[in-house]
């Protein structure tokens, strides 16, 4: 017995959206955020009327109710016409799990029936309930999660004595721990697979990484390097417990790129560009050492001491992954 309109008023009982993506959603969602629920002007009246709904309602709660309905339907007796909203007006009450954007006044009022997740609090689960439960609980994970790379957590919250722990007999690059390499450094890595080469920064970096765990950048890598050896062999580098940068800062200390005729050099900025196989590459990477360079010389205040960055290959590093797997069998002989 309802009827569809086609704007939000006074009169509106249930506003239907269809993706939470869709252009009309996101511009409601934006005018909910928006709107003072306590402003009393007669030019808010609609806007407020949204949040009283409680938010936009997927077009699934329709086919629910009128499915529950039904039920009701068939196991009632009394053989007389019946409506939702006059005999079962409960079925009605939309659950979180039954809105594409929700209202803060529609999350109030469902805390004292559901939790965040969108289970009853006082009824038993159904198997559907648990099901979109877990569904949210994913979904809510995957905004909150931040995964911070080990050697970045290591370094910002353990003291050098400590960071030892984070290093297993398969950490070569790790300069902390007793299979560390003598009077080693922390290996901060750059991988040439980037048309543009990032923040300059360290700390700026730093930042980045432990306030989204993982840099927007990695989508941005350059195709067609996309499935070479330095993507290929960048794992190798995370394992032997090299931080991996997106970003060619001044704290870097490794760039992983392909070279003509060697594994690994050090960088010096009278190499000529011919060392790198991509010379288009090779040109924007030397122009950053650069001004790294002239950067720390005129930074007469900073206590960085200077720096030598290693231009590897992804063959250095096989050959450094190679060296552990020699480790491995050689222990497992001795063991056995």
């Amino acid at each position: 017995g309802g009827t569809c309109q086609l704007a939000v008023h006074q009169g509106t009982d249930f506003l239907f959206g269809g993706r939470s993506t869709d252009a009309p959603v996101s511009n409601l969602r934006t005018l909910m955020a928006n709107t003072d629920p306590n402003s009393t002007t007669k030019k808010e009246a609609d806007a407020r009327r949204l949040l009283q709904l409680g938010g936009v309602l997927k077009w699934t709660f329709v086919y629910s109710i009128v499915s529950k309905f039904l039920k009701n339907l068939d196991d009632d007796a009394s053989g007389y016409e019946k409506s939702i909203k006059q005999d079962w007006p409960s079925l009605a009450n939309p659950r979180r799990s039954d809105f594409l954007v929700m209202s803060d006044t529609a999350k109030s009022t469902l805390q004292s029936s559901e939790d965040e997740f969108g289970l009853q609090i006082n009824k038993i689960a159904s198997s559907l309930d648990f099901a979109r439960a877990l569904k949210e609980v994913g979904r809510q994970k995957s905004m909150k999660s931040v995964q911070v790379p080990w050697q970045i957590h290591a370094k910002n919250s353990f003291d050098d004595n400590e960071r030892w722990i984070f290093g297993g007999n398969a950490q070569k690059l790790w300069p902390h721990g007793k299979y560390a390499a003598v009077n080693s450094s922390m290996c901060i890595l750059y991988p040439d697979l980037f048309n543009d080469l990032g923040l300059e920064e360290e700390d700026e970096a730093d930042k980045e990484a432990l306030s989204t765990g993982s840099s927007l950048r990695w989508k941005d890598s350059m195709e067609k390097k996309s499935l070479g050896k330095v993507a290929a062999t960048l794992p190798l580098a995370k394992a032997l417990g090299a931080l991996v940068s997106p970003n060619l800062h001044s704290g870097v200390t490794h760039i992983l790129c392909d070279l003509k005729r060697h594994k690994m050099l050090k960088w010096s900025s009278m190499h000529p560009l011919s060392i790198f196989s991509d010379t288009e590459s090779g040109s924007r990477l030397h122009e950053r050492l650069i001004s790294l360079e002239e950067s720390a010389a005129l930074d007469r205040a900073s206590k960085r001491e200077e720096s030598h960055v290693l231009l590897v290959s992804p063959d250095w590093l096989e050959e450094k992954w190679n060296e552990n797997m020699f480790c491995f069998g050689r222990s497992e002989h001795t063991t056995r």
